[in-house]
């Protein structure tokens, strides 16, 4: 489906399979009314079955990735998670929700599947969001009755620009997309679902061998080149008979038309000829069409239809098994033989094997030993725990970006998802290195602080964006040269000026909480770390701009417009210059630098995501709903340590003053003395 306008129409996919079964009317919209079949305890999906359904490829997003990929990324859309729980309260990952939708949509109809996080939407639908809490998980089922409801506000709330729209209306259109999507994967073995209907003793059922009245699909397909000059033939005759049965099969074609229409989500069918020749893949209407436009279909692609077939009338295991077995040898064969396959089991296995989540794991636990080291500063056994946990988070965390490299064939900076991902990495290794030089235990905390936050910023975001995270790029970004030179400088600088921020405003929280002078030479060093990473994320911020103002020659023809992401790029370097020009001009002392620092974070947090929400400029394409809160919380977190650096500041003053009054009496006393000394 295409968008919301044909969401009502779309309703009638799922109602098509379980009307099949009974007990489903048909209300007026088309949409199905009333109890759906009562609920049937199936068998569970078995592991091979759910191991051989997400190893099929797929092509979606512009690249081919394995299905398992696919599902994990379109329930996150849907639930906002990666895991379903059935009537049981068993959990279902990916695979098992994708196969339980397309084999039986019935079943999970009943899965508490979509994610309202405003209960108003539910009111404005027409259902009572009483019924359960503010932000609760609502089934097909259960939203079924207000569906024509849902897609007409949504139809009409979806023409109002997204920054716009209040809490209830993005809700509606985001939670009828989300059904709509789930009608396409509960609709799209339809085809295979619904036979033909042929009439007996005519020259098409003879081109299908349909002598019971009714043919498959797939045996449409195999007979479509004959069958297409068959009604060319027919519609020229004027015999009543002719035109007749020339109305039999534009029915037929009509009908098969629809059921692939309703396909039309999944490209699960590799074409015949080279990935150059033929690049996009197929659904089985495309099979349809090409064939009925006189291209006949390739073996592999009509023993792939054979096997979504087989699928659909799946009712265990076995059968299950022995479509998917069917599938696997087509699909995954052709995929092979074009050179599209090499990578899908290393994908499979780099999201099986969850390195990001161990790695933040790590990185928790490290944090949890930093604080114990904060408590004890003379024990060596949480120190040493904190390090060795931050540098094995951080070799899981290098492990993952360079995995994800080697899948994509791109440098390990080319989204924004991925910025996280490098930032994190190079911030810690910063940190990490910092410590081993330093050996003051600040450094390594901040380094299990960074890991554990970046992780959760990345995992945040995967959610928020509900997207895969290994997409085919946008044209102006699709060269690896630049990739790797331009976008990893400029990330190293960012990662440099959020370490400077996070030492910096360690440096204040310090030093409200505790006098300078009962450990000065901690604060002096911590205050050298914030001068040294300064001047790291300098070089790499000025140099990554430089090479910005080269590609965009290349790219557009002009080394500068003051788009607003080369602003932000120039305002790091600007802030970076003037905080050491400060220092070195003696304006800015160990809290001033370090004050400085901190506000410099939200400068790089801005270049680095606020110019995106702007929406404009060439590097428009960057942009990210939903992110402007956690922006905003972040800045007045950085500006809140600002203050506090000034009340460290004034808190200074007054000491020193007060000092200065206690020892001006005790030299008034001694003056006379140091005068007579003297004469």
């Amino acid at each position: 489906m295409t968008g919301l306008v044909r969401g009502l129409i779309a309703t009638v996919a799922l109602a098509l399979p379980l009307a099949a079964q009974g007990g489903v009317d048909m209300g007026p919209h088309g949409a199905p009314h009333g109890p759906l079949t009562p609920a049937v305890v199936h068998e569970r999906w078995s592991e091979a079955a759910l191991d051989a359904l997400g190893a099929l490829p797929i092509q979606a997003g512009g690249r081919v990735k394995p299905l398992s990929t696919h599902a994990g990324f379109t329930l996150l859309r849907l639930a906002g998670r990666r895991s379903v729980e059935d009537a049981a309260g068993e959990r279902l990952g990916p695979d098992a929700f994708l196969l339980e939708t397309l084999v039986r949509p019935e079943s999970a109809a009943r899965l508490p599947l979509f994610l309202v996080a405003e209960s108003a939407a539910i009111d404005a639908i027409g259902l009572d969001g009483s019924l359960k809490k503010r932000r609760a998980r609502w089934s097909f089922d259960e939203l079924r009755p207000a569906l024509p409801r849902l897609f007409e506000l949504a139809h009409d709330w979806s023409r109002i620009e997204a920054p716009q729209r209040s809490a209830t209306q993005q809700q509606t259109v985001q939670l009828a997309e989300a059904v709509d999507q789930f009608l396409d994967l509960g609709g799209f073995l339809d085809f295979a679902r619904v036979e033909l209907p042929v009439v007996r003793d005519s020259a098409l059922a003879e081109l299908l061998g349909a002598d019971s009245g009714r043919a498959h699909f797939s045996e449409l397909v195999a007979a479509a080149p004959a069958v297409g000059q068959l009604y060319r033939t027919l519609s020229t005759s004027d015999d009543p008979l002719e035109r007749e049965e020339l109305r039999g099969i534009d029915g037929v074609l009509r009908l098969a038309a629809e059921l692939g229409r309703s396909a039309d989500g999944l490209a699960l069918v590799p074409p015949a000829g080279s990935a150059d020749e033929a690049p996009e893949w197929r659904t089985p209407g495309d099979i349809l069409t090409a064939a009925l436009d006189g291209a006949p279909a390739s073996e592999a692609e009509l023993a792939a239809l054979r096997g979504f077939e087989a699928l659909a009338a799946a009712i265990d295991n076995d059968s299950a098994e022995s479509a998917l077995a069917l599938l696997t040898a087509s699909t995954r064969a052709a995929a092979e033989a074009r050179g599209e396959a090499g990578k899908l089991d290393l994908e499979r296995s780099y999201y099986g094997a969850k390195p990001l989540m161990w790695a933040l794991m790590a990185f928790l636990v490290a944090f949890v030993a930093a604080t114990a080291t904060w408590l004890r500063p003379k024990a060596r056994l949480p120190y040493r725990l904190c390090t060795t946990l931050a540098w094995t988070g951080l070799a899981l965390l290098t492990l993952a970006i360079a995995v994800r490299c080697v899948i994509r064939g791109r440098p390990p900076v080319s989204t924004l998802y991925e910025t996280v991902l490098f930032v994190t990495a190079t911030a810690v290794l910063l940190a990490l290195v910092t410590e081993a030089i330093d050996r003051r235990r600040i450094a390594a905390s901040a380094a299990a602080a960074l890991g554990a936050v970046g992780l959760f910023l990345a995992s945040g975001y995967e959610k928020l964006d509900a997207k895969d995270t290994m997409p085919e790029l946008v044209a102006v970004l699709d060269t690896n040269f630049w990739l790797a030179t331009h976008v990893t400088s400029i990330t190293i600088g960012y990662a440099a000026g959020m370490l400077a921020a996070l030492l910096g405003s360690a440096y204040v929280v310090m030093r409200l909480l505790r006098r300078r002078d009962a450990a000065p030479e901690t604060f002096r060093a911590l205050a050298r770390m914030v001068y040294g990473t300064l001047c790291f994320g300098l070089l790499f911020s000025l140099v990554g701009t430089i090479l910005g103002g080269l590609w965009a020659n290349d790219s557009w023809g002009r080394f500068w417009g003051w788009d607003p992401k080369e602003n932000g790029a120039l305002l790091i370097c600007l802030t970076m210059t003037a905080i050491l020009h400060g220092r070195m001009g003696g304006h800015l002392k160990e809290l001033g630098i370090c004050v400085a620092a901190a506000f410099g974070g939200s400068v790089v947090a801005f270049s680095w995501w606020g110019v995106n929400l702007l929406g404009v400029g060439l590097h428009s394409y960057g942009f990210t709903s939903g992110i402007a809160r956690a922006l905003w919380t972040y800045y007045g977190l950085q500006w809140a340590i600002c203050a506090l650096g000034v009340v460290v500041w004034y808190r200074a003053k007054v000491e020193a003053r007060t000092r200065g009054e206690e020892r001006r009496p005790k030299l008034e006393a001694i003056e006379p003395a140091l005068d007579k000394s003297a004469a």
